[in-house]
């Protein structure tokens, strides 16, 4: 061999070397972009009569009808109704909307089943409703939303699994909790803040539940709730809650969904109409039901969403009431930052920095200002991007990465590829909350034109592009440099 083909052996031989190195600190493929689907009308009843209208076959067994403008009767009848297989549909107290007829004209059930007394839904509507079933017209009521709840599961009998039980004076809690009941066939019970009804402290007499779960923090249900509930069961009590309604409606996930879900509904958490109608469903199709803003996702419910790995996100309600930009960032349909909003040229590549990078590569040292850095980036979810933003009101990616850790004690510079050159490398496996990520166009430091925040499990917090927001979302694969930096 002569001495040139020899060199050309070697070269060949750390060319291939390098490739394997490279694929090795290549970033992990995602899974693939979640189907989204929207269950929505123009109004509450509308939207009711669309999960109904998609979801539940003609000749059903039985439909749950409730009052549209209150939530406690509903929220305690929709385990009944997906126990059953029923869907609910939503009145007004002494109407019945056109497009409510027109689905129990398609349904035609065997029976319907009020949920409240005529003080919620009244009698001269039930005789409407002795219209449209060839069976019953019957109430399962109360003197008030804590007997009717009584009643509702007083129908689940004797030795139930879990009996739950929420706040009657919020929604939330019991909106995220009622599919849950549903899957189980458990009935959930309203309390008051401080002390449990008459009718209540009997219907767990009569259910003697092997358990009893509390949805909600101590806010919601006191623990002085929590001690009397341990009179009513021989097992536990325990809770289920976090600080807000939106990481209680991860936590219950998270407790009931060990293993991840199919499905996962993202509901409006200020709001219960459209999710109320679809508790049967979702407790149908065992998929939990999370509660995010209108045009932000909050950053314990988009962790739940990375963990659940749904293939198929749905939202209740119209983009009024959970946006187009909520939904596909909870499917991890996430496009490119810059891409999707303008073309980048891509920058000529002179030196390959990146596999000197690579071959002269060590693990970094720790770094402790990663956490704060996040913590404090996430007060600014859901905040507009602008060009050039660098707060308070709005951001672009560096300006956001540059105040986060200035509230860490660490000064970086304004520009992204020179927040690049600021920090230290590391590799995409050893990346750990804090540290940097950075995409490029011609996969080299000098073709950088993003940079976001890692914050484990896979996701990123970051400022995107133009007509978004600040979000916590899914890290986007393409583009993404196999290294990232750690602010030391």
């Amino acid at each position: 061999m002569t001495a040139s083909a020899a060199t050309r052996s070697v070269s060949v031989l750390l060319a291939a070397a390098l490739a394997v190195l490279l694929a090795l600190l290549a970033p992990p493929a995602l899974a693939a972009p979640a189907t989204v689907d929207r269950l929505s009308g123009d109004d509450r009843y509308a939207t009711a009569a669309a999960v109904s209208r998609d979801n539940f076959a003609a000749g059903v067994a039985s439909v749950y009808v409730a009052n549209g403008l209150d939530y406690p009767d509903a929220l305690a009848g929709a385990p009944r109704a997906a126990a059953d297989g029923s869907p609910i549909l939503l009145v007004q107290q002494t109407a019945l909307p056109a497009v409510v007829k027109t689905e129990l004209n398609r349904l035609r059930p065997g029976r319907i089943v009020i949920l409240g007394g005529p003080g919620v839904v009244s009698d001269a509507v039930a005789t409407q409703l002795r219209a449209y079933t060839g069976g019953s017209v019957t109430r399962l009521s109360g003197a008030d939303r804590y007997a009717t709840a009584a009643a509702v599961a007083a129908t689940f009998g004797s030795g139930v699994g879990v009996a739950y039980v929420a706040s009657g004076l919020t929604y939330p809690d019991a909106l995220a909790g009622a599919p849950v009941a549903g899957s189980g066939k458990d009935p959930v019970l309203l309390v008051r803040g401080d002390r449990l009804d008459t009718s209540v402290a009997g219907a767990l007499r009569t259910l003697r539940p092997q358990r009893i779960v509390i949805l909600g923090g101590a806010g919601a249900v006191s623990e002085s709730i929590a001690a009397e509930l341990r009179t009513y069961t021989s097992g536990s009590v325990t809770r289920l809650g976090g600080n807000d309604r939106f990481s209680t409606s991860a936590a219950i996930s998270a407790a009931v969904y060990p293993d991840g879900s199919d499905v996962v509904y993202l509901a409006n958490g200020y709001d219960f109409p459209d999710a109320l109608s679809a508790a049967p469903l979702a407790g149908r199709e065992r998929g939990p039901v999370l509660l995010v803003r209108p045009g932000s996702i909050d950053p314990t419910v988009a962790l739940e969403l990375a963990r659940l790995g749904a293939s198929r996100v749905v939202a209740l309600g119209g983009p009024g009431v959970v946006s187009d930009a909520v939904l596909n960032q909870a499917a991890g349909r996430v496009e490119d930052p810059v891409l999707d909003d303008k073309p980048v040229t891509t920058t000529p590549v002179y030196t390959d920095e990146m596999a000197k990078i690579a071959a002269a590569y060590r693990t970094p040292g720790t770094s402790r200002t990663g956490t704060t850095a996040i913590t404090w980036a996430r007060t600014q979810l859901g905040k507009d991007y602008a060009w050039g933003g660098a707060g308070p009101d709005s951001y672009d990616c560096s300006g956001l990465v540059m105040r986060a850790f200035e509230k860490a004690g660490r000064q970086l510079p304004r520009v992204t590829r020179d927040q690049w050159n600021a920090t230290t490398r590391v590799s995409l496996d050893d990346l750990r909350p804090g540290d940097l990520l950075f995409w490029s166009n011609n996969g080299q430091p000098t073709g950088i034109y993003h940079v976001a925040i890692f914050t484990g499990n896979g996701m990123r917090l970051h400022a995107p592009s133009t007509g978004k927001f600040v979000e916590e979302v899914a890290i986007w694969n393409g583009n993404l440099l196999p290294f990232g930096g750690r602010v030391m």
